[in-house]
């Protein structure tokens, strides 16, 4: 990936969205963007395809007869871009269409002001020689920008300036709100922009490019009342707006902008910011953040009503002070299952001593439904010599009859790389929670890797994976889920 690779916490974007299709080789792509800054040999966004190959475990389906631009079992890159309108960095996930012809992603803009741009990738553009080389043919994208909604091989570019001053990004990724060709991001200095005509699939387009929605706050920039960097933002299924802050609180907002009463979740400390976007269920109205530090000096799971923020419920997982804490994740049963006793949600914190890297599962109340307990949750599994560490967000992907959770330490630690078959498990307590033989499957991947997303469930070979990024190696690699080879 030449000099960098996916920020710590941050996501590479799959394309197709179903993971109960049949893989397809030419047409399933993941983009990575790199944060650092680009260049004519440095790519800061590329995309790849021909995903399910390789040979360890068994050779992938799209293996192919090897040549001299082609090692035959590596993923192929379809193309690389540098875009820069301010510092070419991209520290945040992007987010695809879609129908995966484009990509909206956010420029840092360190020093000035984020820039927020949709790019429409054509297959070819910046693609060396060599399909596995991404650092000599790279497309810049530095000057001309779209001032329509790009055709292939073009980009737009927005600014995102404030009512007054500017501000860079370096934790707010763009929520798209899809049926409203809407989206929302936040900078490092509490602003929460609001940009229409994203990706122009709505009739009263008209071919536009990205623009701030007027309607949102003084054009387009509403001010949320934090002091510090957004998280990346989170619309809930009765339209409400959440975003977490570093100064530890969860902000809200309706469809029409008007504020909700903030949620305290973290004391705003060094590591008791909100750092990773909010968890929201949609279906029972619930929206949970965390924190690495709190009130209580330890680390927090809150669950909350996303309607207002009301009646908070707050999880302890361990003593605090180490590190951020990072998203947590349900296991498929809190969706499929009508046993409440099934229903958990997954959080990394430390053992009371803050001695050891540990496992909670928070369970949820039958009534009202899929409330959560409150209190240190009574599933908790310990990790035998680990090292107080960092985790990734928790990533989960039902792969029956397994149900896996995937992280990473993100620090020289061990665990480096975990999965988990929660599915050998749900249910259980305290002294079997996880039993003994039920982790599956670890790796080392450098220092940890950044945020990991899932691909199909798949019967063909390598086409199960995972995807993430190693910052230590700058390399961005895919992995199956079951066994991370």
């Amino acid at each position: 990936m030449g000099g960098g690779t996916t920020a710590p916490s941050m996501f590479p974007a799959k394309y197709t969205f179903d993971v109960n299709a049949t893989p397809s080789c030419p047409n399933d792509f993941v983009v990575f963007r790199v944060n650092v800054v680009g260049g004519a040999n440095q790519p800061n966004i590329v995309g790849f395809n021909h995903l399910y190959s390789g040979t360890v475990g068994g050779n992938g389906m799209c293996n192919r007869t090897a040549g001299p631009n082609d090692d035959g079992v590596s993923a192929i890159t379809i193309w690389s871009y540098n875009v820069t309108a301010a510092d070419g960095v991209v520290s945040t996930s992007p987010a695809l269409s879609l129908d995966g012809t484009k990509v909206a992603f956010v420029e840092k803009g360190a020093g000035t002001a984020a820039h927020f741009h949709v790019l429409a990738p054509k297959t070819g553009d910046g693609v060396a020689t060599n399909l596995q080389d991404v650092t000599t043919s790279t497309i810049q994208l530095t000057s001309s920008f779209s001032g329509s909604a790009p055709g292939p091989g073009a980009v737009t570019d927005l600014a995102l300036l404030r009512a007054s001053g500017t501000a860079s990004d370096t934790l707010s990724s763009p929520f798209v709100d899809y049926d409203c060709d809407l989206a929302y991001v936040g900078n490092d200095s509490g602003t929460l922009f609001r940009v229409m005509n994203v990706f122009c699939i709505l009739t009263t387009c008209a071919g536009a490019a990205p623009s701030l929605d007027p309607r949102w706050g003084v054009g387009g920039a509403k001010a949320t009342g934090c002091v510090g960097a957004l998280t990346g933002p989170v619309v809930a299924g009765n339209g409400n707006i959440f975003v977490g802050c570093s100064d530890g609180k969860l902000y809200g907002f309706t469809p029409a902008g008007v504020a909700i009463t903030p949620l305290i979740v973290g004391n705003g400390s060094t590591d008791g910011g909100i750092v990773d976007p909010p968890l929201v269920d949609t279906v029972n109205g619930f929206v949970h953040a965390v924190s690495g530090n709190s009130s209580s000096l330890s680390f927090v799971l809150v669950q909350a009503s996303a309607t207002d923020l009301s009646s908070p419920v707050v999880a302890t997982l361990g003593a605090a002070g180490r590190f951020n804490l990072h998203a947590p994740a349900f296991n498929d049963a809190y969706c499929s299952s009508t046993t409440s006793t099934n229903w958990l949600i997954y959080e990394w914190g430390l053992n009371s001593a803050g001695t050891l890297d540990t496992l909670y599962g928070a369970g949820f109340n039958p009534s009202p439904s899929h409330s959560m307990m409150s209190g240190t949750p009574g599933n908790i599994f310990a990790i035998p010599f680990s090292t107080p560490s960092q985790f990734s967000p928790v990533t989960e992907i039902l792969n029956a009859p397994a149900d896996f959770i995937v992280v990473s330490a993100s620090e020289t630690a061990f665990p480096k790389m975990a999965v988990y078959n929660v599915n050998a498990y749900t249910g259980l307590f305290p002294n079997s929670f996880p039993p003994a033989g039920t982790q599956g499957a670890d790796a080392a991947e450098g220092n940890g890797t950044t945020g990991i997303v899932v691909d199909n469930v798949s019967s063909s070979a390598q086409a199960s994976s995972i995807y993430f990024g190693v910052p230590s190696l700058i390399t961005a690699v895919t992995v199956t889920q079951s066994t991370l080879q």
